[in-house]
């Protein structure tokens, strides 16, 4: 999945990469380093973000069903790019790497 990804992905693209993996996922330098690729982890949120998270979606200051905008299938991954890249009527866009 992540190959099709970087395979796919416009020069300076970004991924940032925010889930947990239980194997090794193989990153080809060469396709990163010709298309200027970044890949960015995050390790997760500290307990006062969390603590934010949780105060605002216990006070209802958003609505969170709104916050996802647009979902695409792995097999429509240039679309979710566009859209993303578009911005246009876009809060979150998601790839559902399951379907």
């Amino acid at each position: 999945m992540f190959e099709q990804a970087f395979q796919l992905a416009k020069p300076n693209a970004r991924f940032v990469i925010i889930a947990v993996y239980k194997q090794d996922v193989p990153l080809s330098f060469v396709e990163m380093m010709s298309k200027e690729l970044k890949v960015i982890g995050a390790s997760g949120y500290t307990h006062e973000d969390i603590a934010r998270v949780v105060d605002h979606i216990e006070k209802k200051k958003t609505p969170i069903t709104t916050m996802v905008t647009h979902v695409y299938p792995i097999d429509e991954l240039p679309k979710a790019f566009d859209t993303a890249l578009a911005g246009k009527e876009t809060i979150k866009v998601l790839v559902d790497l399951t379907s």
